[in-house]
């Protein structure tokens, strides 16, 4: 069995909340550290900037006392008191600066802590009405603001994170394929994609089918794990609980294309606590790798390469369910 890299996004083990409750409490760096070594099953966390490392050195300590390697600083890039109108594509020179300073310094805080990545979900650069923005400017200014900050650092890579809605009713990096047009005009090795699953799901995607797409250009990065309805809005349910097949299918295709990188999970608790919640997930997706790998890489493909043999396919992954066949 893949030995995977498990890690928590340390931005859920915080306070959470929506726009008609709160689930869980605002915590200080040092208890989301006490809570994440508690998951069983995790090799890393990834750390929000600033929000989380406003003393670089409490957050040194903590990684070498907890044991838990830096998978990525998340770069928060969506404050409404300074991007309100946009970040990476603002009209804003101003607002397009700081989005660009606060990625740069996130690199270098990444190298720092002994991270190779920064990551980013742009969901301040988007719209919600017609006529709202001029979609070929703002393009542009996305493209270039992203060359500034992936040519700072050609040691450290930089993973956009896609997202079709939220808090605009529509996010400029809204897709699979938009992640890779910006990454064919930037043009720079060190560019590619966090592909956050539930954010797959919302955008109509099969997720394995984005995994391929992405490495099949080397710009798979990173990868969030969650589930979604793909329905409203960004759940970050636990893992397969909706889209089983799905999910198997994206650790197959993870398998088959060699992904070596983190699976970080990025899930939300309401219902459960944060620790129960990463818990689970990181369970779920174990218990999933391992199905795989009883169905067999090799086994799926042969079936895969079938016309016409959907039927056998499901009949024979279905069969590896059960321990009596039916």
């Amino acid at each position: 069995m893949r030995k995977w890299k498990f890690s928590v996004n340390s931005g859920f083990l915080g306070r959470r909340r929506d726009r008609f409750t709160e689930y869980q409490p605002d915590r200080t760096l040092e208890e989301k550290f006490k809570l994440a070594k508690q998951v069983r099953g995790i090799d890393g966390i990834e750390l929000k900037y600033p929000a989380d490392l406003k003393d670089i050195k409490l957050a040194k300590r903590l990684l070498e006392e907890s044991g838990l390697v830096c998978s990525a600083v998340n770069v928060d890039i969506k404050d409404a008191a300074f991007f309100r109108y946009g970040a990476l594509s603002a009209q804003s020179k101003e607002a397009r600066d700081r989005a660009a300073s606060l990625l740069r310094e996130g690199m270098d805080i990444a190298s720092e802590l002994g991270a190779g990545l920064v990551t980013t979900c742009p969901l301040a650069d988007g719209y919600d009405y017609p006529f709202q923005i001029d979609y070929s400017v703002a393009w542009q200014r996305f493209v270039e603001t992203v060359m500034e900050v992936v040519s700072y650092r050609r040691d450290m890579k930089l993973a956009l994170e896609f997202q079709p809605h939220e808090p605009h009713a529509k996010i400029l990096l809204s897709n699979v394929g938009k992640v890779l047009h910006i990454c064919s005009e930037v043009g720079l090795p060190n560019l590619g994609a966090n592909l956050d699953i539930g954010h797959s799901f919302a955008a109509g995607e099969s997720p394995a089918e984005s995994a391929a797409l992405l490495a099949s250009k080397e710009r798979l990065f990173y990868i969030h794990t969650n589930d979604n309805t793909g329905e409203g809005g960004d759940w970050d349910m636990i893992s397969g609980t909706v889209h089983f097949w799905h999910l198997l299918e994206l650790l197959y295709t993870l398998d088959r294309i060699g992904y070596d990188g983190w699976l970080g999970g990025d899930v939300t608790s309401k219902h459960i606590g944060p620790v129960e919640a990463f818990d689970t997930n990181t369970r779920m997706i174990q218990r999933m790798a391992q199905l795989v790998d009883r169905m067999g890489t090799e086994k799926i493909t042969s079936l895969i390469h079938k016309d016409g043999g959907l039927a056998e396919t499901f009949d024979y992954l279905s069969r590896c369910l059960v321990e009596k066949e039916i």
